[in-house]
């Protein structure tokens, strides 16, 4: 089915069903050039933050998954040893024909009002070095473009460097899921 010029996004937990589960994965293989394996996908499950981190993307039609991120919140080892919690996304993906349509968008979204909830005090992710599309698009959404590119960072890419992106969080600031315009 073709989606619409004004279809509707509907998120879901991705551990909540099997079929959200199976199609995240289904989504990562085809889409990213890194290999996960079942550890992975079952934190998602075992790990409550995981769990409200994690969501797949539908769009109406019964089209299935179009989109999904996969986050886990940490220790902050950056800073002082005060106790702070950072995000970190680990896959973020949206297929093609969705792309500019909001997916990915609503999808951060999320995982940046869920790192509010969780008192985060930041949400950060590794990019492909050559992957300029993502360094911008990160960039259009607030996130800070470290300078410094992490050498051999990929194994199974050439060139192997990522650059880390991030943005800092005010926890006082309002819960930004209303805008997204995304059904959570």
């Amino acid at each position: 089915m073709e989606p619409t010029s004004n279809p509707k996004l509907h998120l879901s937990p991705a551990h909540t069903t099997p079929a959200n589960l199976s199609g995240l994965k289904r989504l990562n293989s085809l889409l990213l050039p890194i290999p996960y394996g079942d550890k992975f996908y079952k934190d998602i499950v075992s790990s409550p933050s995981s769990g409200a981190l994690t969501r797949v993307a539908f769009w109406d039609g019964g089209i299935g998954v179009v989109g999904g991120v996969r986050a886990r919140l940490e220790l902050d080892n950056d800073g002082p040893a005060d106790g702070k919690t950072k995000v970190y996304i680990m896959t973020l993906c949206t297929l093609s024909p969705f792309r500019r349509l909001g997916v990915g968008g609503a999808l951060l979204q999320h995982v940046i009002a869920t790192a509010r909830k969780l008192g985060a005090s930041e949400v950060y992710a590794h990019v492909w070095e050559q992957n300029t599309d993502a360094l911008a698009w990160y960039e259009s959404k607030g996130f800070e473009v470290d300078e410094n590119v992490l050498a051999a960072y990929y194994r199974k890419l050439r060139p192997a460097g990522a650059r880390v992106v991030r943005l800092r969080i005010d926890n006082d600031e309002g819960d930004e899921d209303q805008e997204s315009g995304c059904v959570l």
